[in-house]
C-alpha cells in the first residue's frame, strides 16, 4: 500500500512554484501566483494506483485551468476527505440484532482529495475531487428522502477483511438495539459530513459512529467519536470533518428494514 502519509500535509509554495496531484481517477496541478492560484484538472485513463503529489518543472496549461483568488498566504493542504453527500450501505447478509444487542461493523468508504490554502477548514477549500466514481442512490421514501451515494456491499465484520485500496478509508460502525424489536438491517445510511478522518498505520479511518436504534418509528441518536483500540492511543488527525464539532446528532439511519417483531 502507499505510504499515504507521505502525501497529505501542510506544504509552502512560492510564487510560480507548481506541484502536480494524482490518485485514483484524477490528477489536479496547481500553481502558486500572485496573491492566488491557478488550477487544472484532468481525468485519467488508465487510472492511477497509488496517490502522489510531486514537484513539477513548470505548469502545463490544458485550456481549463481556473484562477483561486485567495490572498496572500502561500500554503497549501493537500488532506482527504469523505464523500460530500451522505453513503447507503446495501446490506448483502442477513444481519439480526435482537433487542439490547448490538453489533459492530466496518464499511469502506472511498475518499476525495482536497486543496486548501492558508487554513485547514472547509471555508479555505480552493477544490475538492473524487478518486473514485460513486453512484448516486436515495435513500428513503420517494417524496420524504434524501440524495446520497452508495457503496455497494463494502462492508466486513473485521476491518482487515475488506481489501481496501488506497482511495478508501475504514468507518467503524457500532448499531445498537435499545428498542424492544427485532432490528433486521438492509440499508444504511452513514452521515459521513460529521467524521473526521485519522491515520494510523498509514491507513485512513473515519470517526467512529455509534448509532442507536430506539424503534421503527424513532429518529435514531448518531454519536461520532475516536475509539483507542481503533484509532490508536493518541489518535493522528489527519482531516475535520466538514460539520466541525458536532459529535452527536438525531437523524434516520436505517430503511427498507424487513419486520419487526415484538
Amino acid at each position: 500500500m502507499n505510504k499515504i502519509n507521505q502525501v497529505w500535509g501542510k506544504y509552502e509554495l512560492k510564487k510560480d512554484d507548481a506541484w502536480r496531484f494524482s490518485g485514483g481517477l484524477v490528477a489536479v496541478s496547481i500553481k502558486r501566483i500572485t496573491n492566488g492560484w491557478m488550477v487544472s484538472q484532468e481525468l485519467l485513463s488508465p487510472k492511477s494506483g497509488s496517490l502522489a503529489f510531486e514537484r513539477l518543472s513548470a505548469f502545463k496549461p490544458n485550456g481549463s485551468e481556473t484562477i483561486y483568488q485567495t490572498g496572500r498566504s502561500e500554503i497549501l493542504h493537500l488532506l482527504p476527505s469523505l464523500p460530500v453527500k451522505p453513503v447507503v450501505l446495501r446490506n448483502n447478509k442477513t444481519i439480526r440484532i435482537m433487542s439490547k444487542q448490538s453489533v459492530k461493523l466496518y464499511l469502506a468508504i472511498p475518499i476525495n482529495v482536497q486543496l486548501l490554502y492558508g487554513q485547514p477548514d472547509q471555508e479555505h477549500v480552493i477544490t475538492e475531487m473524487a478518486l473514485e466514481s460513486l453512484s448516486n442512490t436515495w435513500f428513503g421514501e420517494t417524496d420524504g428522502g434524501e440524495a446520497a451515494f452508495s457503496v455497494g456491499q463494502r462492508v466486513a465484520m473485521n476491518p482487515d477483511d475488506l481489501k481496501l485500496t488506497n482511495f478508501e478509508a475504514i468507518c467503524p460502525v457500532k448499531i445498537t438495539n435499545t428498542s424492544n424489536h427485532l432490528l433486521e438491517l438492509e440499508r444504511l445510511i452513514i452521515r459521513v459530513e460529521n467524521m473526521a478522518l485519522y491515520l494510523k498505520n498509514d491507513q485512513l479511518i473515519a470517526s467512529k459512529v455509534n448509532i442507536e436504534f430506539k424503534g421503527p418509528e424513532q429518529i435514531s441518536n448518531l454519536a461520532f467519536s475516536t475509539d483507542n483500540k481503533i484509532h490508536g492511543e493518541n489518535p493522528v488527525l489527519v482531516a475535520k470533518s466538514r460539520n466541525s464539532g458536532t459529535k452527536s446528532i438525531l437523524g434516520k439511519s436505517f430503511h427498507f428494514i424487513k419486520h419487526f417483531t415484538q
